[in-house]
């Protein structure tokens, strides 16, 4: 007599023991879950590991939708696309990526970093980094003694759950940039991962600037938030960007 008819004579006649098959199938639930948190934290390993820190840098991780200063409609649109944004992320509903465009001090950085932080709190493997940031960690992989390589950067960089690449239109708009962020971008969109763009140029410009298959890649499903209103930064102390 095994151990589950044993156990299914000592229960009350109206109490059902699992079967054996049922049990596997609990464990293997079970196992599942652990495999998939370990893995999370792997992903979160591996950003810290391949850029040098983690996710977000330091200045925007207090960065939330709860300090968020909305005393215009327009900052209430931009709000309420970014809260819009971070749900369908987190609820694995389909979502294109974003583009905030707008002059310095308006709150871009802060919104989209308040998009970041609420997926890295939720186990999301998340990369915000500047155009330039980025060609100097593929620089790095150049190097004879690099523990990486430019194609092992890409493969990470377009499988994190959210990337975020600012500054776009700060940098040289090198041809070797748009060849990179074009990349990235494409593996992407290939599979299914958001690309949130932040920038101070107007749409004919970003286009110019990234190409056009690239914009319509990161739009498709996706939302352009323009942030056209006075910076906060006029009144110190109201709000970062």
């Amino acid at each position: 007599m095994n151990i589950m008819q044993r156990l299914a004579q000592t229960m009350p006649a109206h109490v059902k023991p699992y079967t054996y098959e049922q049990m596997q199938a609990i464990r293997q639930r079970e196992a599942d879950v652990v495999a998939k948190n370990l893995y999370e934290q792997n992903q979160q390993t591996r950003v810290s590991k391949a850029l040098g820190r983690s996710g977000i840098k330091k200045r925007h991780q207090h960065c939330s939708f709860d300090n968020f200063v909305i005393q215009n409609a327009g900052q209430q649109h931009a709000f309420n696309e970014s809260k819009t944004f971070v749900d369908n992320l987190l609820n694995d509903r389909a979502c294109g990526g974003f583009i905030f465009a707008g002059t310095s001090g308006t709150g871009k950085n802060h919104l989209a970093c308040a998009i970041a932080n609420q997926a890295l709190q939720q186990r999301r493997s998340v990369v915000v980094i500047t155009v330039a940031e980025l060609m100097l960690k593929f620089r790095d992989t150049y190097r004879q003694d690099s523990a990486t390589s430019e194609t092992a950067l890409i493969r990470f960089l377009s499988n994190v759950d959210l990337l975020v690449i600012d500054e776009l239109g700060v940098q040289h708009n090198s041809n070797n940039e748009r060849v990179m962020i074009n990349r990235i971008i494409d593996e992407r969109y290939t599979l299914e991962k958001p690309t949130g763009v932040i920038t101070n140029l107007q749409s004919d410009e970003l286009i110019t600037t990234l190409g056009r298959a690239a914009v319509d890649r990161i739009m498709e499903d996706g939302k352009w938030v323009t942030f056209n209103w006075a910076s906060f930064r006029i009144n110190k102390g109201t709000q970062p960007a």
